[in-house]
């Protein structure tokens, strides 16, 4: 969301490289500087002047005053900066992407951050009114840390040394309106510090608080999984074909249709404490200690209709013009006597989930007139709890339904059900078929220790200075987690089961008025008569499966689904030198450097297995121990040439790697030795993915916070991870195991293009007219595989499946436009952003070629701030204005639409103070 600081704080994304603070370039403009600037304008010269004087390729955005960072969340700052890209869910910024790929670090103050057991923070749980500024680094230097081979996102939090002297207090509150179920998400913030002297030297602290509420209500029509159908049953024998092969070859449709509504709640308090100690000239310290919470409860409804793996007879079977994707079918119960329901009826959901990132942070700093020395220590703690029911409903008497999966009923296309012999719309129809309950838990405690020390070698010769640094970091984790599972040969009434008397109905509006409405048990119900439902369903069900039966209170997490405990050390060393020198009157300078970092870790997993005991289905765990060691060397190299005082080359090369999440490493496997001589699991044979990059960037610098540029970047990433398969032997027998591999290779190429600036050539008013426009074109974005669904990749199939490389999350085109009017009463902007379509994922279940795509997704926002006192501005913003849904396909060349899921509209109010 465009918020009212604006758009044009947001630099553009070209490569930048390393120059030392004795470039012509940082000198560039003096008699400029001297002028006064505030509000957006001084944001975005701040911004442009970081981007200018930094040593790697970094864009930033900047806080125009305390408290207020562009929009509600980092991810929503980040939509409008040059090649980066994100995704919205439940109403709100979720992800991003930068130059088409997902890897991304995060860092809070230049240290790396996770959440849970994870190797990247969840940026939409740090609030923007925290913020001091966010940076994007595209490429690195040796003395960062290394990690997200697609860059690194760094939030810096604010400290008391940065503000005015004396008492700073500042605050802001708004309230958000969402135009779809009618939401309201209410937001504030406080902030009291004091920067003051004292006998022993300068001190500061400071307190920032938020809190923000995030109320969604996201509304979609979607079908899932093309695939060939599977054998066996009537559903089978109505499949065209003379042969099981023809009809797996010749018949792909769509696993099941879905209407769904998914609402809910999240909570954010968080907090930041920072006491800061200039001791004097050369020594200072920082204590610090932030805490970011995020509490949430969702609900998510869905009435599935299942097309495979059913009792049901095809007819009027429909294709698209390829001849084998199925576009339209009638399906019927053979049968509705003998107790069969067609797998048709609502599932619905309930979480309830708990995430925390604490940290306690120290640094001291010292300098002399030729050494800076940096000494930080800090403990991270966070987690993640996440605790959901599941129900899944029946409706009995269903005779069957037809399906058009190209239906204009739904906005953009997609699945409309027409259903036979029964109404989802009647309550009396409704049974229970299926019910899960679970937890999940997720830990992670990291202590982290790192020394710098810089030496100034020289002003004027080749070498400039000289950077070392050494890092330590020991970090523990685990994750737990396990269900209960109870189903129902015949589908039970509602009104036998203990709270089923008590329902909710459900209506999803994403095909307008002809979606049927449909009902689920109330969660409240649920609750309220659990220990009755429990006990029904350990005496009354048919089959049961997880890690616990329904007589036990609490679920068992212990031996379950790769439950896991690991360690992981890393130490690290680096050492880079920054040069400088002349061609002509040209200038040159840049930095060369080395990073070496080793990893030790180990884990124990537990794995588990089917047997048959006694003619029961059991599930067997076992424990599994393993560990590893391994040392990657990164070096770096980069360059810039002042050609003048404002034009200036930079070109870079540089070597990062992306270690493997700890879920992907796992020793967990499951064998499934029933029949299939399948399973799946982690794989702890996974190397990191390393990648080498190359980048330039020609950019030009003018007046106060202007910029045009062009760049070029190539990324050639080695051992990307994506879902496929291995054999292994298990107990005199091989077994196909689904898990985590690493692809042969990758490639991405792309184009960047910027220019942003105030029109101050122009008399006023127009003078307090600006704008930007940014272009990113990312033209390969591939990553090449040799196995798909645990068959070799044919070279028939690369020849002639469009996109069959594409790399997932990647747009070719995206592109930013905005304008501003600023002045220091009344401030104004309009921004439109266009992303092009994506791949999704690489899912493995898919028929090859039937991927799905993203289509193109454009936003309009607008904003208006008013500062009707010195201390106070009020602001007006407006979202999604066109209310742009987004809709996807099966397959690069859209075979099939696979739905479509409404944004809402938003507006907000919001009043903001500081003093």
């Amino acid at each position: 969301m465009l918020a009212a600081t604006g758009l044009a704080v947001i630099m553009h994304c070209t490569p930048v490289f390393a120059q030392t603070t004795t470039a012509p370039a940082a000198e560039a403009d003096d008699e400029e500087t001297v002028v006064v600037v505030k509000g957006l304008r001084k944001s975005l010269q701040s911004a442009v002047d970081k981007k200018r004087k930094s040593a790697q390729i970094v864009d930033a955005i900047d806080a125009e005053d305390v408290g207020k960072l562009p929009d509600n969340n980092v991810v929503e700052a980040l939509a409008h900066v040059t090649g980066v890209q994100i995704t919205r869910a439940r109403g709100e910024g979720e992800s991003l992407m930068i130059r088409g790929m997902s890897d991304v670090q995060t860092t809070l103050n230049g240290s790396p951050n996770n959440a849970g057991v994870g190797r990247a923070a969840s940026l939409n749980d740090i609030p923007a009114e925290l913020l001091k500024s966010v940076q994007v680094y595209k490429t690195r230097t040796a003395d960062q840390v290394e990690g997200g081979i697609a860059g690194t996102v760094n939030v810096d939090l604010r400290r008391p040394l940065d503000l005015k002297k004396g008492w700073t207090l500042a605050g802001s509150v708004r309230n958000v309106y969402g135009s779809i179920g009618d939401t309201e998400s209410p937001y504030g913030s406080a902030l009291i510090a004091k920067r003051f002297d004292t006998p022993y030297g300068e001190m500061g602290f400071l307190v920032n608080l938020s809190y923000q509420e995030n109320n969604y209500n996201e509304q979609y029509v979607q079908s899932e999984t093309p695939a060939s159908f599977w054998c066996c049953g009537t559903q089978w024998t109505s499949v065209p074909g003379a042969t099981d092969a023809q009809k797996a070859a010749n018949n792909i449709s769509i696993y099941r249709a879905q209407y769904g509504v998914e609402s809910g709640k999240v909570r954010r308090p968080s907090l930041n404490a920072s006491y800061q100690w200039r001791i004097n000239d050369q020594l200072d310290v920082v204590l610090e200690a932030s805490s970011f919470k995020s509490r949430e409860n969702r609900a998510y409804s869905a009435l599935n209709t299942r097309i495979k793996d059913s009792p049901g007879v095809l007819s009027n079977i429909r294709y698209a013009a390829d001849g084998k994707t199925i576009i339209g079918m009638t399906v019927t119960d053979p049968n509705t006597t003998d107790g069969d329901i067609l797998p048709v009826g609502p599932t619905s959901r309930d979480d309830f989930n708990v995430a925390e990132n604490n940290r306690v942070n120290f640094e001291a700093h010292w300098h002399n007139e030729k050494t800076n020395v940096n000494f930080t220590a800090y403990r991270d703690e966070n987690s993640f709890n996440n605790q959901w029911m599941t129900q899944t409903l029946r409706l009995k008497g269903l005779t069957g339904f037809t399906i058009d999966m190209v239906s204009n009923k739904i906005p953009g296309g997609g699945p409309f059900v027409e259903y036979l012999g029964a109404s989802p719309s009647n309550i009396s129809n409704y049974t229970l078929k299926e019910f899960e309950d679970g937890k999940g838990f997720e830990s992670s405690k990291e202590t982290v220790f790192a020394l710098d020390v810089t030496h100034r070698l020289s002003d004027d010769k080749f070498f400039r200075t000289l950077q070392l640094g050494v890092r330590h970091t020991d970090r523990d984790l685990g994750r737990a987690y396990g269900y209960r599972y109870a189903g129902f040969n015949t589908p039970v009434a509602l009104t036998s089961v203990p709270g089923g008397s008590t329902y909710e109905l459900v209506q999803s509006e994403a095909g307008g008025s002809g979606l049927p409405s449909w009902y689920r048990i109330s969660r409240n119900s649920l609750l309220q008569n659990y220990d009755a439902f429990r006990q029904y369903l350990f005496t009354q069900r048919s089959y049961h499966g997880g890690s616990g039966d329904w007589d036990d209170k609490v679920v068992d997490t212990e031996q379950l689904l790769g439950s896991f405990e690991s360690n992981e050390k890393t130490s690290a060393i680096y050492a880079q030198i920054t040069y400088g020198f002349n061609v002509g009157a040209i200038p040159v300078d840049g930095i060369v450097g080395v990073r070496s970092v080793t990893t030790a870790g180990n884990s124990t997993t537990m794995s588990r297995r089917n047997m048959l005991v006694n003619g029961v289905y059991m599930e067997t765990p076992f424990e599994v121990y393993q560990e590893g060691e391994g040392t990657d060397v990164m070096p770096n190299a980069n360059a810039v040439i002042h050609f003048t005082p404002k034009l200036q080359l930079r070109l870079a090369y540089g070597v990062n790697i992306q270690r493997p999440n700890f879920s992907d490493t796992s020793t967990f496997v499951f064998y499934d030795t029933l029949g299939c001589n399948c399973g799946y699991g982690g794989n702890p044979n996974l190397r990191p993915n390393k990648e080498t990059s190359y980048d330039a960037s020609l950019e030009y610098y003018f007046g106060r916070g202007g910029i045009l540029s062009a760049a070029i970047y190539q990324k050639e990433p080695d051992g990307f991870i994506i879902w496929g398969y291995t054999f292994e032997d298990y107990n005199g027998s091989r077994y196909r195991i689904s898990r985590p591999v690493n692809a042969a290779g990758g490639m991405f190429q792309g184009i960047e293009l910027n220019a942003q600036g105030f029109f101050d050539f122009l008399p006023k008013p127009w003078s307090n007219f600006g704008a930007q426009a940014n272009v990113t074109y990312n033209n390969k974005a591939e990553i090449l595989f040799e196995y798909y669904n645990g068959e070799p990749i044919t070279q028939a199939q690369i020849d002639t499946i469009p996109g069959i490389f594409d790399a997932p999350n990647n747009s070719k085109t995206t592109y930013n436009f905005a304008l501003y009017y600023d002045t220091p009463k009344l401030s104004a902007r309009v921004a439109y952003n266009y992303r092009d379509k994506w791949r999704a994922n690489l899912d493995g279940y898919s028929a090859l070629g039937y991927s799905t795509y993203y289509q193109p997704t454009e936003r309009l926002d607008a904003a208006i701030n008013w500062t009707p006192v010195k201390y106070m501005t009020l602001s007006l913003e407006g979202t999604n204005l066109t209310e742009n849904n987004t809709n996807t396909y099966y397959g690069a060349n859209n075979i099939i639409p696979a739905g479509v899921r409404v944004a809402a509209r938003t507006i907000q109010l919001s009043a903001r103070f500081r003093y």
